[in-house]
């Protein structure tokens, strides 16, 4: 069971939830940057949140199945299609062998996430199937897929009945709840927030701040009024997470993403709530956020309703899978 890469997308990569226990060896958790488009991907597909997908960039890989498949696309629109016809997001889909799955144009969204019923294979390091670009290990040979490059997933543990069809999804207004509003980004004011001067605390708030086109999986640079420290300060280098927003010398922001280091020296003035990590993983360079800075218990309320967005979704497509497939 497997697909050909008939021509290499940017970026696309083999990502999971991450591996974990490892920052005091200065090893990230990595993983996908949308862990909840992950999430659903894999249980529309019929797996569990946490299985390895293709994390896919515009432009996107051009793949040819060379078997039967159940499939789910979910996260950024990318105008998918298999054999020319549109594929929805959100949605299970059946593909045919020698189908190939091309990605026209993007409409919205930075990344999407291809699961594959059963499971993508791929090489485990350090408990994790994650693809971790700097030290080239886990994944595909520890790097982004490449023409020519054959992925295998796992046998079907499903098979069809009769003539039915995959016809559940998931409606926008559960993913509405994740997502939008898109460029509205909620934080919480971390350790060395006291370091900005009074104007620099209100024009973070108050401004907008695009992405810059130098931002990766590492972290995306911000461009916008410049944030300026009230004292000069010497920092010991101290550690960071996915979310964290640095004030950098020049007095722009970058906010540290799924690859980021472990420890950093830069001010650490905010962090961005787990619950908008999606979100922003979905905005594009050359688009614009806005900050709102919030409490920790609004933040762990925000943590709270993805986490049960997610289980209502999970329990539904357990309940679809009884239904229209048989082991």
């Amino acid at each position: 069971m497997s697909i050909k890469i008939v021509k290499q997308g940017v970026l696309t990569t083999l990502q999971d939830g991450g591996r974990n226990g490892f920052r005091s060896m200065g090893i990230g958790a990595g993983g996908a940057m949308d862990i909840f488009a992950m999430a659903v991907s894999n249980f529309l597909a019929g797996n569990y949140e946490a299985a390895a997908v293709l994390e896919i960039n515009f432009p996107g890989p051009e793949i040819l199945f060379q078997q039967n498949a159940i499939i789910c696309l979910a996260g950024a629109d990318l105008s998918a299609s298999a054999n020319n016809d549109p594929l929805p997001l959100w949605r299970p889909f059946f593909v045919k062998k020698d189908s190939v799955l091309q990605f026209k144009k993007p409409v919205h969204g930075a990344r999407t996430y291809l699961a594959v019923q059963g499971g993508w294979q791929s090489e485990k390091w350090l408990g994790s199937y994650s693809t971790h670009l700097q030290v080239s290990a886990g994944g595909h040979l520890g790097r982004a897929l490449q023409k020519d490059d054959v992925i295998f997933f796992k046998e079907e543990n499903f098979s069809l009945t009769g003539d039915k069809t995959l016809n559940w999804h998931i409606p926008y207004k559960e993913t509405e709840k994740i997502y939008q509003p898109a460029n509205s980004i909620r934080c919480i004011k971390s350790i060395e927030w006291n370091l900005l001067d009074e104007a620099s605390k209100q024009n973070f708030e108050k401004n907008e701040f695009e992405i810059t086109n130098q931002s990766d999986r590492m972290g995306y640079r911000l461009n916008g009024s410049s944030l300026l420290s009230d004292r000069s300060t010497d920092l010991i280098s101290s550690a960071v997470d996915a979310g964290t927003i640095q004030l950098l010398p020049d007095g722009n922001l970058i906010v540290l993403m799924a690859d980021h280091q472990t420890t950093g020296g830069y001010p650490r003035i905010a962090s961005v709530i787990k619950a908008d990590l999606p979100k922003l993983s979905q905005v594009r360079p050359g688009q614009k956020i806005n900050f709102k800075a919030i409490t920790v218990t609004e933040a762990e309320d925000a943590l709270i309703s993805m986490e049960q967005v997610l289980t209502e979704i999970k329990a539904g497509c357990r309940l679809n899978f009884e239904k229209y497939f048989q082991p």
